[in-house]
């Protein structure tokens, strides 16, 4: 069993060149494909030339490298934010969606769209932190038991509130005849990242380094309260931090690039296949996954349908609905 378990820790290195090699393969592909492909010299004067006043170092500098940027830094914090989930509930479907922080940041959007006043992005995100934020508060409130946390109360308070939640969304969206705008947004895309989206995700990758600190304690919870307890941990306590670390991760996302699904999902499962259950290896690979899956998906947004873009929430789903049904399917066997 404990050469297993290295056999597996021992894939973690290579598993990581190989996804690092990808993501600068994406970053170089994301800049060159779209509507107007831009070729290697163009990117070489573009990126290094010291006057950036012609069309290709103009669509590169404002409009692919920070989308690129963009795309990478969601699909590491989605995939974060789904493993400490499935992690901290002990369960593989376990996601912000499921857990209703996602759809509180879509009725938080709905309400947005419908001021006039609110400033742009400072607005989005300050909008979207407080759906969350709203949301995992209340999911956790309902949750709660003199024992501790219920799990079976987390997931199914989720559940409802996530569906109240974007009823509500629905309602309002409609009411305010913004139901175009918020459809637009629940499908999830990257066309109109700025260099200022960059800095918000920039600044809430922090809650990245305190997932990486907190993926031990995520570990030992896996195992169960009784044996968290027996080793000194509190899982109230590590839930609690865990569910900040997924609020930050999901607003953020959620107020860049809109309701993008799956990708929490499916990455944490992918990688305990390679890696095994410990969440000192799952989380850090699944946040590296989740930015190649990101990436990727974006390229095949912008150039599937040129000059025309799919959104990209469409893509990762249609690449995790495959994986949904193959677990459901392995779950009946089992």
């Amino acid at each position: 069993m404990g050469t297993g378990v290295n056999e597996r820790g021992g894939r973690v290195i290579p598993i990581l060149a190989v996804e690092f090699v990808l993501i600068l393969g994406g970053l170089v592909l994301s800049v060159c494909l779209g509507a107007k492909n831009i070729g290697p010299g163009d990117i070489v004067q573009g990126i290094f030339g010291r006057v950036k006043t012609g069309t290709a170092q103009l669509i590169i500098w404002d409009s692919r490298l920070p989308r690129a940027l963009c795309a990478l830094l969601i699909g590491g914090f989605l995939a974060a934010g789904g493993a400490i989930l499935q992690g901290l509930t002990r369960n593989p479907i376990a996601s912000p969606s499921i857990m209703g922080v996602n759809q509180g940041a879509v009725l938080a959007m709905a309400i947005y769209m419908a001021s006039r006043d609110v400033p742009g992005l400072p607005g989005r995100v300050f909008f979207a932190f407080a759906g969350a934020s709203i949301s995992a508060v209340l999911v956790f409130l309902l949750s709660t038991k003199r024992a501790g946390l219920d799990i079976t109360r987390l997931l199914l308070a989720g559940t409802a509130l996530g569906m109240l939640f974007s009823s509500l969304a629905a309602m309002i969206a409609l009411l305010t005849n913004n139901s175009k705008n918020l459809a637009f947004w629940m499908a999830g895309g990257l066309g109109g990242a700025t260099w200022g989206m960059v800095r918000v995700l920039l600044i809430t990758a922090s809650a990245l380094v305190f997932a990486l600190f907190l993926s031990p304690k995520i570990t030992i919870l896996s195992l169960g309260d009784d044996a968290a307890v027996g080793l000194g941990e509190r899982p109230n306590r590590v839930r609690f931090a865990g569910l900040l670390c997924v609020v930050l991760l999901s607003g953020a996302a959620a107020a860049v690039g809109g309701n993008i699904g799956f990708v929490c999902l499916i990455v944490p499962q992918i990688v305990r296949l390679g890696v095994g259950g410990d969440y000192r290896r799952v989380i850090p690979l699944s946040i590296v996954t989740g930015a190649v899956l990101m990436i990727y998906g974006d390229i095949l947004a912008r150039t599937l349908n040129s000059p025309f873009e799919i959104p990209v929430g469409s893509i990762t789903s249609l690449l995790g609905v495959p994986v949904l049904i193959r677990m459901v399917k392995k779950e009946r066997r089992i």
